[in-house]
């Protein structure tokens, strides 16, 4: 009987020493996106933006969200690719995705 419990002990000591693991493909000491910060202390991260013919729609706070939509009390006016309009208590807050670094050949002289 007392073999039974031995591994589901183990298993539970070694899980209280596991520490979460870093994104490997996370740019080094940067983050991912941009956020915006309303007057009144509300963050809004802007993670990703979709457009498409019939739709356009937006990860705001891990949050789905499109057009008209509401995210931590701020309405979202306009998505675009590279960015995304909020209005919330009557300001404009506009959140922008992080441009694309797009590397260039260097010419040899």
């Amino acid at each position: 009987m007392f073999r039974y419990w031995i591994f589901p002990l183990l298993l539970a000591l070694l899980m209280g020493n596991a520490q979460a693991l870093d994104d490997p493909m996370r740019p080094p000491g940067g983050a991912a996106v941009s956020s915006g910060k309303a007057a009144s202390g509300t963050r809004f991260v802007l993670s990703s933006t979709l457009i498409a013919r019939e739709r356009r729609s937006a990860v705001i706070n891990g949050r789905n969200v499109g057009i008209g939509d509401h995210v931590n009390g701020a309405r979202v006016v306009e998505i675009q690719p590279t960015q995304v309009r909020l209005q919330h208590q009557g300001r404009q807050i506009t959140l922008s995705l992080l441009p694309v670094a797009v590397k260039k050949p260097v010419s040899a002289e």
